[in-house]
């Protein structure tokens, strides 16, 4: 998804706009959880997590679960500077960096934010640009490095905005919609994985994510073609 805007402060102005409609249009949906202890367990019990979902997830995600104050990676691009300024009026945390732009320096903010009492870090496990619902190895390097569990977590609903011309499809609840919230039993990452095994839990970790969103996709009926590309290629 490119933004062609420089302004500052109409960044921060359309921020609080789609903000306060966001907010208006929540309030009119409903929400199914699944494995909603594993949600409890950070947001109520203050559990630590390094939380991975895909890209098309994460406004949902940020509006919904940004009072936690995670601290949360962006790209150091003009998109990542939208959707940072976005996320930092609901509570998080922006750390900022990529796979391609200022990758260590994003990496050693949020391995230091939980070693230094912060409790949630995540990031899209396909961003910043691509392919969609395929993995890169940053958060499981995260979790690895810090010691704490790394969760999957999705979503879908039965309406939705997707941005059909942007690379992940994201997608935005429609109003009087039924939205669908996926986790997945936080695990750790041994300190002692390194090379195959390393990449191994990699692809582990994309292919429970993609396995937890064909099924909440399925739940609401939400046809996704960047989904259905990667269930004929993985033959899943």
């Amino acid at each position: 998804m490119k933004i062609k805007i420089t302004n500052r402060y109409l960044i921060s102005f359309l921020s609080y706009l789609a903000i306060f409609f966001l907010r208006l249009v929540l309030l009119t949906c409903r929400v199914h959880y699944i494995n909603k202890n594993y949600i409890d367990d950070i947001v109520l019990r203050g559990k630590k997590a390094v939380v991975t979902t895909w890209h098309r997830c994460a406004i949902y995600f940020l509006l919904k679960y940004g009072f936690i104050h995670p601290m949360v990676l962006f790209s150091s691009s003009r998109d990542g500077d939208l959707l940072a300024d976005f996320a930092k009026k609901v509570g998080v945390i922006p750390a900022r960096g990529s796979s391609t732009r200022g990758g260590k320096e994003g990496f050693d903010q949020l391995v230091g934010f939980l070693n230094t009492g912060g409790r949630v870090v995540a990031t899209v496990a396909d961003g910043p640009q691509g392919p969609a619902f395929r993995a890169k190895p940053g958060l499981v390097r995260i979790a690895q490095k810090s010691g704490v569990h790394i969760m999957p977590f999705t979503w879908s609903a039965t309406k939705v905005w997707m941005f059909t011309k942007a690379w992940d499809k994201m997608i935005i609840p429609k109003p009087f919609s039924r939205i669908v919230v996926s986790a997945w039993k936080p695990y750790p990452i041994p300190k002692h994985a390194q090379g195959d095994e390393f990449d191994m839990y990699v692809k582990e970790m994309e292919k429970t994510l993609i396995l937890m969103t064909r099924d909440v996709d399925a739940m609401v009926n939400h046809r996704d073609p960047n989904m259905e590309l990667i269930l004929r290629e993985d033959d899943l």
